[in-house]
């Protein structure tokens, strides 16, 4: 009987869903899912995915859990590959403490999460475990629990991630294999030496839309790059964002989907035919908390630490915080 690898994602969100579906139907892995508040409906019916890319189906997880303690009992032990397609929230939850049941001597945790400074505390936690950096460049929305819709594209970008551990060959062989079994079913993958270049690159559409859709109140991207006024806002938070991305990481940006600068970005914007809706604008119509630390706060910690002036992101980060705050007192 063929061993197959073993992996577990925790978060069965758009992201996690998505991904999950993919990596499940290749032949190489065996997968689980740690689903939260779609956990009900993932359960009992799946995944109903609607995929300009892959197609429509519906996907059945082999095995869906609500909590990864849950998973380990029932699967029992520690798996090979440990996925987080959590969101980010430090000031609410600590992701590494979440995941740390799953977690053995020799399992490699990749990280699907957006924002900047995402990997310290699962290093500090498992200083001794290959650590993925992984980047997603794909446009997915669950529109109810359990319904995703997917557009016509997806990027995973990663790189090895492990600043205090000695990284031998062994470890890239097993993220290859790992990618191996995503581009098998047609998501596209880079594997990088620095994945921080990539990191940044997203970050340019993730740190300027996201709050800005908030303080609009609830505008579409689409619609933001239109009204003068706030395609100003968000091209002067871009152009603080490359300015500190090229600054903290000594190089230039990759350059994804034609993105060199704050115009192309709006005009890529511009060109998307569907209306886009930031997840941060999701989560505050929810009142939900939002990932203002990994976007806003982070960056500006190192703004600081390099003298970098981004004024703008300040002001994003007062604003936003004080929105949440808000709601979240109500």
């Amino acid at each position: 009987m063929e061993l197959k690898a073993r992996v577990l994602i925790v978060g069965g969100g758009a992201i996690g869903g998505l991904f999950a579906w993919r990596l499940s139907l290749s032949r190489d892995v065996v997968v689980s899912l740690v689903c939260r508040s779609n956990y009900a409906q993932v359960k009992s019916s799946g995944f109903l995915i609607t995929s300009a890319q892959f197609g429509s189906g519906i996907y059945r997880p082999k095995g869906v859990y609500q909590t990864v303690e849950q998973a380990v009992a029932t699967e029992g032990g520690a798996y090979d590959y440990v996925i987080v397609a959590l969101k980010a929230l430090p000031n609410i939850y600590d992701s590494s403490e979440r995941i740390a049941a799953a977690v053995g001597p020799n399992t490699m945790i990749v990280l699907f999460q957006n924002g900047i400074g995402i990997e310290e505390p699962f290093v500090t936690r498992f200083p001794h475990n290959p650590l993925v950096s992984s980047v997603s460049f794909v446009s997915v929305k669950q529109e109810t629990p359990g319904e995703l819709r997917h557009g016509g594209f997806s990027l995973l970008a990663a790189g090895l991630h492990n600043p205090r551990t000695t990284l031998n060959g062994a470890d890239y062989e097993r993220l290859q294999f790992l990618f191996n079994a995503f581009e098998s079913q047609g998501v596209s993958c880079i594997i990088e030496a620095d994945i921080q270049p990539y990191r940044w690159q997203k970050h340019i559409l993730n740190g300027s839309t996201n709050p800005v859709s908030v303080i609009c109140g609830g505008s579409s991207c689409q619609d933001m790059v239109k009204n003068a006024h706030c395609k100003w806002l968000l091209e002067q938070s871009m152009a603080e964002i490359f300015v500190l991305g090229k600054t903290v990481t000594g190089k230039s940006f990759p350059g994804v989907d034609g993105i060199v600068d704050p115009q192309s970005a709006t005009d890529y914007i511009r060109s998307i035919p569907v209306p886009v809706y930031t997840s941060m604008l999701v989560d505050s119509q929810c009142k939900r908390p939002m990932e203002r630390d990994v976007i806003l706060k982070n960056p500006i910690a190192l703004a600081e630490k390099h003298g970098v002036d981004v004024p703008h992101m300040r002001a994003l980060y007062a604003l936003t915080t004080m929105i949440e705050e808000g709601y979240a007192s109500k």
